[in-house]
C-alpha cells in the first residue's frame, strides 16, 4: 500500500518512515538492524478503500475485507505557531494518540519487524540538521525513505534477495530523528511503569532502550 500525502505547494509530500532499532544480527555475512514500526490494521468489511497505489487508483468498484497501514506521521494536528515539523512524535502523548485510535473504531494498533543493512543507518544525518549520529544503538529512532522503507519490507517478506537488498543506493535517505528518540523511548517507559503498577508481582521487560 502506497503512502503519502498533498503538500502545500500541491506536490506529494515526502515520506520518511519512523523505525527503531531494536536489535542487530549477522545475516549471511552482513550486519543487519531489526526495526520496529508501527501499522494500524483493520479486518472490518467495506465496501470501498481510499488508496493511492497507482496500480488500483484506476480500478472502479474496489471493495475490501481489510487494510494494513504504515504509520509515518503524529496523530497530531500541525500547528501553525510551532515550529516542530508535524510528522514527527515529539511527545510521549504523540504515541498514546495512535492506540487512542482503537477507541474510535474496528482499528488495532500494533508493531511489526523490518531489517535493514546497517550500513545503511551508519553515521546517519539527523533529520532537519546537518549534524552526523556517530553511535547508533539499541532504542534509536530512524527515519527511512519510503522507497528505501519498501526495499527493506520486501526483503523481510522474502520478496527478494539480501543481495538485491544490499544494492540499493541509500545514503541520505536514512536519517537519525533524535527528537522521535527521546519521545518513543519516554513512552515505552510510561509503558513498563504501568505495567508494573497493573502486575507488581510481575517482571517486566523493557523492549526500548530508555536514557
Amino acid at each position: 500500500m502506497a503512502i503519502g500525502r498533498i503538500d502545500s505547494t500541491g506536490g506529494m509530500h515526502q515520506v520518511h518512515i519512523p523505525v527503531t532499532v531494536d536489535a542487530e544480527r549477522d545475516i549471511d555475512g552482513e550486519a543487519m538492524l531489526r526495526a520496529t514500526y508501527f501499522v494500524v490494521t483493520t479486518e472490518a468489511p467495506a465496501s470501498v478503500w481510499a488508496v493511492e497505489l497507482p496500480p488500483l487508483a484506476g480500478l472502479q468498484g474496489l471493495g475490501a475485507l481489510g487494510v494494513l497501514g504504515v504509520v509515518y506521521s503524529a496523530v497530531r494536528p500541525p500547528d501553525p505557531k510551532t515550529d516542530a515539523d508535524p510528522d514527527l512524535f515529539i511527545d510521549p502523548d504523540d504515541i498514546a494518540a495512535l492506540f487512542a485510535l482503537e477507541k474510535e473504531g474496528p482499528l488495532t494498533v500494533q508493531l511489526e519487524d523490518v531489517w535493514l543493512p546497517k550500513t545503511w543507518c551508519e553515521r546517519a544525518p539527523v533529520w532537519g540538521t546537518s549534524e552526523i549520529v556517530e553511535r547508533l544503538g539499541r532504542g534509536e529512532v530512524l527515519r527511512v525513505e519510503l522507497g528505501v522503507f519498501q526495499l527493506a519490507y520486501r526483503y523481510t517478506a522474502g520478496d527478494i534477495t539480501l543481495t538485491e537488498l544490499m544494492a540499493a543506493e541509500a545514503v541520505g535517505k536514512v536519517l537519525a530523528s533524535p527528537s522521535e528518540t527521546r519521545a518513543v523511548n519516554r513512552w515505552a517507559e510510561l509503558q513498563i511503569e504501568e505495567a508494573r503498577r497493573a502486575f507488581p508481582e510481575k517482571k517486566i521487560k523493557l523492549r526500548y532502550r530508555v536514557e
